[in-house]
This record gives structure tokens, sequence and C-alpha cells, in this order.
């Protein structure tokens, strides 16, 4: 039985494409340096090199332009959060956590321009209180996931799990806001930070995990 091969893409296909990826870098360079709401369609093609009217050959808008970043932005932060925590499978549990956090970080920091920019684009206040705007529902239902895993394990039952990983899932997303945009600490000290209160929430009301946040090896 044959399949039919992918057709591979054509030279005018290949152009669009990157005119499209040029832009869209474009417009994360104009973000970093001025802001979402100070930078318009023609700043973005002039950075790209292309006409203003090219722009609309590839996207409506810039909000268009935007929601894609923001896809393509949550798309590889699930992808990254996938990998490292497949790879900790069997490791004791503030390793596993303490991985998930500083993935978190390390994207978060890395795309600070583009989160700053969504965080604009939303309203947000300049203390940008919340990283919401930059979390897609399905990184959002991943980290809860995690969480809810471990409080599971840990001998909670689903109701309760769901609360406490709800009010986790908040604060990770308040420490990574911190990290980011606040005064600079060190990616370990805040991933420490998080995997200590994390596994700290979880003892207080599973007292038999208290022996596994405090046991020796644990994320220094």
């Amino acid at each position: 039985m044959s399949s039919k091969a992918t057709p591979k893409p054509t030279g005018r296909a290949q152009q669009k494409a990157a005119t499209r990826d040029s832009l869209k870098a474009a417009a994360r360079a104009c973000f970093a340096e001025q802001g979402y709401a100070a930078t318009q369609i023609g700043d973005i093609a002039r950075r790209a090199g292309v006409a203003h009217g090219t722009f609309y050959v590839h996207f409506p808008g810039k909000e268009q332009l935007t929601d894609e970043l923001l896809a393509e932005y949550n798309q590889a932060l699930l992808a990254r959060l996938e990998r490292v925590w497949a790879r900790s499978a069997g490791a004791p549990l503030p390793e596993r956590v303490h991985a998930l956090a500083d993935a978190c970080l390390d994207r978060w920091a890395r795309e600070r321009e583009l989160l700053a920019a969504i965080a604009e684009r939303a309203g947000a206040t300049a203390a940008l209180g919340t990283l919401r705007e930059g979390v897609s529902p399905a990184v959002a239902t991943f980290l809860l996931d995690q969480l809810r895993e471990v409080a599971v394990a840990a001998g909670l039952d689903d109701a309760a799990a769901e609360l406490i990983v709800q009010a986790l899932l908040g604060m990770w997303l308040r420490v990574g806001v911190r990290y980011v945009f606040g005064p600079r600490t060190s990616r370990r000290g805040a991933a420490d930070v998080l995997t200590r209160m994390s596994l700290g929430a979880l003892a207080g009301v599973v007292p038999a995990l208290a022996a596994t946040v405090a046991a020796p090896g644990g994320p220094r």
C-alpha cells in the first residue's frame, strides 16, 4: 500500500512564509523598543523591509499578528514543560517540581518583551499583576494537571486537590511576574521559592508530605 508524498512548498509559498516570519520578527522588535500601543503597522512593515500594504496580505491587523505570536509562544512553552515533566519521571518530588518551575521561569524571562506587549494590549497596569494573559488555557491546564497529580498522590481528594492547585497556579504566576518584571533575582532562587512554597502548601494539608518536602537532596 503506497502513500502519497507530502507536496513540497513552492517557491512562492516559501517566500510568503518568509515574509510572514519577517513581519512577526519585526513586530517583536518594535514592541520591545517602543511598546505595543505605540507600534504602528507602518513601523512593522518598515522594520520588515516590505511595503505597507504587504502587511495586510498576511495579517488583518496588529492584533491578529500578536495573537499568532502568543499562540507560538504558548505552543513552545507547553512543549517544553511536557518534555521537562517526562524527563523527570521517577525523580524525587522536589526535583520534579523544581524542574518545572525552572522551565517556566526561564521561558517567561526569555519572552519578557512579548509578555509586556500582551499585558499592555490587555490593558494591564504598569505593575503587571498577572501573567494570565500570557499563559494559554492549554499551558494553564498542563500546570494544573501536574500540580493536581502531586496533590492527589499525596492523599488529597479531588475537590481539595482542585482548590489547592488553583491557589498554587496563582502563586506561580505572581512569582513569575515578580521574577520577570520586578527587581532582578536569580532564576535558581526563584525556582527554589516556588518549589518550597508549593510543597510546603501541600504538606500543610497532607502532613505525610512533610518528610518529602524536607528530605535531603531537595533543590538547593
